[in-house]
């Protein structure tokens, strides 16, 4: 999915920054990924890449067992730089993402940008990120 609302001009593209988000229900599918997310987060000396992991088969966002597991995950991952259920240097969000609050941050961040959202997944959901990137 390759949604921009902007029309084209013959200007090079230049990324600046890019954002990935991997969503999993299950621990295990970050296992297979593991080596790359280090790679990436060892070699993004000037920061332009930002990675974000979401567990959601944990519990609710707002959960008190979530915010506890949140709780014990960032305390490893400010003493040993490692998260404890990916393994890599990226940490794990115990929720569903606020699609929403994401792409308003990075359309914040970036506010005279052309932006590219790019999509892999479920169609549904395919189709609440066509909506809310043309808000």
């Amino acid at each position: 999915l390759n949604i921009d609302a902007s029309p084209r001009k013959k200007k090079p593209l230049r990324t600046t920054n890019a954002y990935f988000y991997w969503v999993t229900r299950e621990q295990g599918s970050f296992d297979w990924f593991k080596g790359v997310m280090n790679e990436v987060a060892e070699l993004d000396q000037r920061g332009v890449i930002e990675m974000h992991n979401y567990l959601t088969s944990v519990y609710e966002e707002g959960d008190a067992r979530s915010a506890l597991i949140t709780m014990v995950a960032a305390l490893n991952h400010a003493k040993n730089g490692v998260d404890i259920v990916s393994g890599t240097k990226v940490r794990t969000h115990f929720a569903k993402p606020n699609w929403k609050k994401v792409l308003s941050k990075i359309g914040s961040k970036h506010a005279n940008a052309r932006i590219g959202v790019f999509y892999c997944g479920a169609p549904i959901l395919a189709k609440e990120l066509k909506v809310l990137c043309n808000e």
